[in-house]
């Protein structure tokens, strides 16, 4: 297939791209860096270096296109609104109008498992029927949301849309790797309310069978919940992860209603006053980490031969594998 990728130079993006191309899949990736172009045409993929905001262009670049595959966006939970609004919403529905009139055949869109997310409650084997968030503190799972409809409504035109829905989206350069454990490292990551509790997870392998397995889909308007196999205790499973990468594993728990408090007391901090950094702790991290959820998968098996069969085990191994490697081929 042809392919136009967003995000290849992001997490999810970067593992899907190698994926694509040893599939011998031919490959075209957006970027915004000279040096960026570089490492993806070293890689054996194409590089576009045009403004996708541009539709002229990119309707240009999207020409003969099978699929265009959207994995770009900002996932900054403290990013402002405006920030998530032009990175998140108003790109894909730049991307969507621009493949509609290059006449791509399928957009596939990586929207998150979290935009049924509402209520700090717990929330188990949702399906993908469940009533889509309109919470005002749930900026960046609001504009996933947001940008999940325009890509829905954009089967009217013709185009076969797909949207999957991962969870907790896990591997090698995941938000553990660079947010996550650093911040543990600093004494500044704990657990809510002890952190013992069911949680879907998704690993990078598992996502990129998904992805596969969705350009072969020919239905429009379809939205598939993508996650590991079994839900995982979050505790647990976090904690062997931060121990793969080698960070620091915390001791500290808070009350998921004393966090929950200190969310909001920040938002408001950062909002009103002239603070440094970003707030350490927003609610949208609690209601993401903190609460018992789990996603069906049903749909996915069904209807795409989705098997999750990538066990947890089995990623944290590649983990460990792929570190040992990079530590080993610095020391030469």
């Amino acid at each position: 297939m042809k392919i136009f990728l967003t995000g290849a130079t992001g997490f999810i993006g970067s593992h899907f791209l190698k994926h694509c191309l040893a599939a011998g899949h031919s490959v075209t990736c957006s970027v915004r860096l000279a040096k960026q172009a570089d490492a993806i045409r070293a890689l054996g993929a194409s590089a576009w270096e045009g403004d996708l905001q541009n539709h002229g262009k990119l309707s240009l670049a999207l020409a003969g296109m099978d699929v265009l595959i959207h994995a770009a966006g900002c996932r900054d939970l403290t990013a402002p609104a405006n920030l998530l609004l032009q990175s998140n919403v108003r790109l894909t529905q730049a991307l969507v109008d621009a493949a509609a009139t290059a006449k791509v055949a399928q957009f596939i869109y990586i929207s998150a498992a979290s935009v049924v997310m509402s209520k700090p409650v717990a929330l188990l084997n949702v399906t993908e029927s469940a009533p889509i968030t309109s919470q005002a503190y749930l900026p960046y799972t609001g504009s996933k949301a947001i940008a999940e409809a325009s890509v829905l409504a954009a089967q009217q035109t013709g185009m076969r849309v797909v949207v999957l829905r991962p969870s907790f989206v896990w591997g090698k350069g995941d938000s553990i790797d660079t947010e996550i454990g650093p911040a543990s490292n600093r004494g500044q990551f704990g657990w809510f309310s002890q952190g013992h509790y069911p949680f879907a997870s998704c690993s990078i392998a598992n996502l990129c069978d998904a992805l596969q397995r969705a350009m072969q889909h020919t239905q429009s308007g379809c939205v598939f919940n993508i996650s590991d196999r079994e839900p995982v205790d979050f505790r647990v499973f976090m904690t062997r992860r931060l121990e793969v990468s080698g960070f620091q594993v915390p001791t500290l728990s808070v009350p998921r209603k004393l966090a929950w408090w200190l969310g909001a007391f920040t938002e408001t901090g950062w909002t009103y006053l002239p603070m440094p950094g970003k707030p350490p702790i927003v609610r949208e991290m609690v209601r993401l980490m903190g609460f018992p959820f789990t996603v069906s998968i049903e749909r996915a098996k069904r209807d795409l031969g989705y098997l999750g069969h990538h066990s947890t085990e089995a990623g944290m191994s590649n983990i460990a594998s792929l570190i040992q490697a990079g530590q080993g081929s610095a020391q030469q």
